[in-house]
């Protein structure tokens, strides 16, 4: 079963991205894959930093072809 981290701590990795650590060194501290890495990037920054379901569910709503 896929492990779950919390919102807390994804926020907290893209802090440490956006400090100007790299992808890599960030994936190896916490012992994180780079993709799993890459793809919390995405997501915060399409979600304006809001990593719940209730915004991607609104987000839906408001352009349902996607």
């Amino acid at each position: 079963m896929a492990k779950k981290y919390d919102n807390e701590f994804k926020v907290m990795i893209i802090e440490l991205l956006n400090s100007g650590v790299k992808t890599k060194q960030v994936s190896e501290d916490y012992d994180l894959s780079i993709s799993m890495v890459g793809r919390w990037k995405r997501e915060y920054k399409l979600k304006s930093g809001d990593f719940s379901k209730r915004k991607k569910y609104l987000l839906k709503l408001k352009n349902p072809k996607h």
